[in-house]
């Protein structure tokens, strides 16, 4: 595929922009389709109904209120996921709270990764087998009725391997914009918003309308990184995101990591407890499919309950 053609992208200002008001659910945060208020609407996300008449003057995005269920923004229930009748993960169950930063650790096929996918239903891509209920704001995203798609925007994904695509650095992180049909001046707004979010703009500015691929991995991480913010997710999915980055590479993600907590809620897959230790406020260790010890951090990696997690924190397998 031939490189973006574009014209080159000319950003009046670098500086933060003014916020960019649309109107959203007010329970789960779902953009509302362009035309409402003429009709009642009623949220594909949720299940919530907005009558006709809602002020059309709606808060930014920024200042909307980000309420939590009780058990935390995301809540695992007794979830299985199983290839045919192979389970991959067994009877999971906990509770992520928001605005934090939470890792799974484990050794290789423990089942990290299915259950980081089974958090935006991603693991349905591959064909597999879900049992058990995984909550986003006391909703499960496995009924029926809600979208998948929107899933996705509200609980982003980060893949392991940079996942750019053959086109510009703009037009990267103005994918997801375009397919909801936003404005060139909101897409543009958002764009340098979210470049700045990720420490990327100084180093890019001057070649938005350069292909992707010329940018280092670590920068092609970030800017992946970028991409699933500027469709405003809730949660930030990330598996092993550091994995195949240098020292340098891995530094800066992880300093960004440890800012989103800010403003995002964050579950990072890893296989680098000392990355653990780093990041995460809390951490789950899994084996063989299940949970075995879900705590903070802290209480993780200096007093484990379980003797199993206390083997592979000292490294006697793994």
């Amino acid at each position: 595929m031939s490189p973006d053609r574009r014209a080159p992208v000319h950003v009046a200002s670098a500086a933060p922009t003014k916020e960019v008001s649309v109107l959203l659910c007010p329970k789960c945060g779902t953009s509302v389709p362009p035309g409402f208020p003429s009709g009642p609407f009623r949220c594909s996300f949720c299940g919530t109904t907005l009558p006709v008449g809602t002020s059309e003057s709606a808060p930014p995005v920024s200042s909307v209120a980000r309420p939590g269920s009780a058990g935390g923004i995301l809540s695992v229930q007794g979830l299985s996921v199983l290839a045919k009748a192979k389970p991959l993960i067994s009877d999971v169950s906990l509770d992520i709270p928001e605005g934090k930063v939470t890792a799974i650790i484990g050794p290789s096929g423990c089942g990290k990764t299915t259950l980081l996918r089974s958090m935006n239903r991603m693991v349905e891509l591959h064909a597999l087998r879900v049992k058990g209920k995984v909550l986003y704001q006391g909703r499960d995203i496995y009924d029926a009725q809600v979208n998948p798609v929107l899933v996705r925007r509200r609980i982003g994904m980060v893949f392991q391997r940079p996942t750019v695509f053959p086109t510009s650095v703009y037009e990267n992180v103005a994918f997801g914009l375009r397919l909801d049909g936003e404005s060139e001046e909101v897409i543009e707004k958002t764009v340098v918003s979210a470049l700045h979010r990720t420490g990327l703009w100084d180093e890019v500015k001057g070649s938005l309308d350069l292909p992707a691929l010329t940018l280092s991995g670590g920068q092609q991480q970030r800017l992946c990184i970028a991409r699933a913010l500027a469709v405003s997710p809730r949660v930030l999915l990330m598996d092993e995101p550091t994995s195949s980055l240098d020292p340098v590479g891995t530094q800066r993600v992880e300093d960004l990591i440890f800012e989103l907590k800010n403003d995002y809620t964050v579950v990072i897959v890893t296989h680098n407890m000392q990355q653990a230790a780093r990041v995460a406020d809390l951490t789950a260790f899994m084996y063989q499919g299940r949970l075995i010890e879900f705590d903070s951090t802290k209480r993780i990696f200096e007093q484990p309950r379980e003797k199993l997690t206390e083997n592979y924190i000292t490294g006697r397998f793994g």
